[in-house]
């Protein structure tokens, strides 16, 4: 069943439809699995890293997610926005959602991390742990999704 959100992204062409690849969503959660771990070893010696780190677990497992029924991101500006988009409206149902609240802000330390001044004295040790929580969470939830 499409959803009337995932109906229009594929109209606007913010998603594309592709073969399903359970395979591909597989390696995703492995990618984010071990993202989640990096981020934990890193979190008191680089921050920025590691919350670039947080960001992509979620990321990719979501995409893993899209990948399992089919779907593609659009890749192009917003991409990452579209894929927590995505996120709330096709996984509410197995993602809590002040998870998904979390995810936002951890994809926004990201651009800070990635693209903000002095991002490395901005972001501590104690907001990335929090952040690999939450990314480990959501990273769990897919991947119960994925296996049911």
């Amino acid at each position: 069943m499409t959803s009337d959100w995932l109906a229009e992204a594929i109209a606007t062409h913010r998603l594309e439809r592709v073969k399903a690849n359970m395979a591909a969503a597989g390696e995703r959660i492995n990618d984010a699995r071990r993202h989640v771990a990096s981020a934990r070893k890193l979190a008191e010696s680089d921050t920025t890293l590691a919350m670039s780190a947080c960001h992509d677990a979620i990321r990719k497992a979501v995409v893993g997610h899209m990948l399992a029924r089919g779907l593609r991101i659009h890749v192009g500006e917003g991409a990452h926005r579209v894929t927590l988009d995505y996120a709330r409206r096709e996984l509410a149902g197995a993602v809590s959602q002040s998870d998904l609240v979390d995810a936002n802000e951890i994809r926004q330390d990201r651009a800070l991390a990635e693209y903000g001044d002095f991002a490395s004295t901005k972001l501590r040790a104690k907001h990335v742990v929090a952040a690999a929580d939450v990314a480990e969470r959501i990273v769990n939830a897919v991947a119960r999704v994925l296996a049911s």
